[in-house]
């Protein structure tokens, strides 16, 4: 993540499938050029419903009589918010492409960037 935010060259993120909490910041740099754009198989957020449930829900899980029924209903009512257009606004995706236009979208964004390419000696002598 560091070698990202260090970066100074235009970027463009397609997310194809999952990514949770910072990993998924960490391609929305606000110093330069950056793009991000989501197949409609992408699934990301703040956190996966899979592992995070428990952690997110752990007092409320600890008290239900029936675990697994608590657990099964939480999971429920989060799958029902769970879309990819509502993701999409909410982590700053510019749009939900059809996979098939990956490249053509990846060309503009190259033409696009190009003027803001330059040649510039790195301030960064060792990475974390």
């Amino acid at each position: 993540m560091a070698a990202i935010e260090q970066s100074t060259v235009p970027w463009c993120t397609i997310l194809i499938r999952r990514v949770f909490g910072v990993a998924g910041a960490a391609h929305q740099s606000h110093g330069r050029f950056a793009m991000r754009y989501a197949w409609p198989s992408g699934e990301w957020g703040s956190l996966p419903i899979a592992g995070g449930l428990e952690a997110a829900y752990k007092a409320e899980l600890e008290k239900a009589p029936d675990r697994a029924a608590k657990l099964a209903e939480i999971e429920g009512r989060l799958k029902k918010l769970t879309t990819p257009l509502r993701t999409a606004e909410t982590f700053l995706v510019e749009e939900i492409i059809d996979p098939r236009r990956t490249r053509s979208i990846l060309c503009e964004l190259a033409n696009l960037a190009a003027p803001l390419r330059t040649a510039v000696p790195s301030t960064f002598t060792m990475r974390p």
